[in-house]
């Protein structure tokens, strides 16, 4: 039997992640079956099943796909004081372009929670995680730009600019106006950075 290359396994888990999205997005997570996504993704459920084994497993995929992405694009902004109106811009326009896909799944992920103890531990851990890579970051633009004081409990700073970027995700969800959006997001940093400087 021939040997399946990882450049074939990671097509085929990404193909399959895609079609979970959806189907979360479009269904809901608890009206999203396996033989859904395998059907969406057009494949075997044993194909399927030797990626993922649960929705489980496919939601614990999103929650680090998304810190990957978050480390990602955090990459090279947030250097210089001067630029960090323009730098909260772009950061907010990338994290939306690349979670576009993700908001709602993420969002009935937290829905499920209220009933479904694994997601619920996934979503606390999902939380832990974030906290300590943002800290990391405002460390880093503490050290390398000069950005917060000593005195600035980072920590706190970075579960705020969580909630305020969560809360931000349930208005794009339900459609407001995404400029007003993101002027929020940028008034708002931009005032607790200055402001913790």
């Amino acid at each position: 039997m021939p040997k399946v290359s990882e450049e074939h396994k990671a097509k085929m888990k990404g193909l399959i992640y895609q079609a979970a999205l959806k189907n979360f997005s479009k269904n809901g997570y608890a009206n999203t079956k396996m033989d859904d996504i395998a059907k969406t993704a057009e494949v075997s459920k044993g194909t399927l099943y030797l990626y993922f084994q649960s929705k489980e497993d496919l939601f614990y995929h999103m929650c680090k796909q998304n810190q990957q992405t978050l480390m990602e694009i955090r990459e090279g902004l947030f250097k210089n004081k001067s630029n960090l109106a323009s730098d909260l811009g772009k950061f907010y326009d990338d994290m939306v372009a690349k979670e576009k896909n993700t908001e709602r799944a993420w969002l009935e992920g937290v829905t499920e929670s209220l009933h479904n103890k694994k997601i619920k531990q996934m979503i606390i851990q999902q939380r832990k995680n974030l906290d300590e890579i943002v800290t990391e970051f405002l460390r880093q633009m503490r050290t390398e730009g000069g950005f917060f004081r000593d005195d600035v409990d980072l920590r706190a700073i970075a579960r705020g600019m969580i909630a305020l970027y969560n809360g931000l995700t349930v208005m794009r969800v339900t459609n407001k106006n995404d400029e007003t959006i993101k002027s929020a997001w940028v008034k708002t940093m931009h005032a607790i950075i200055t402001g913790s400087g």
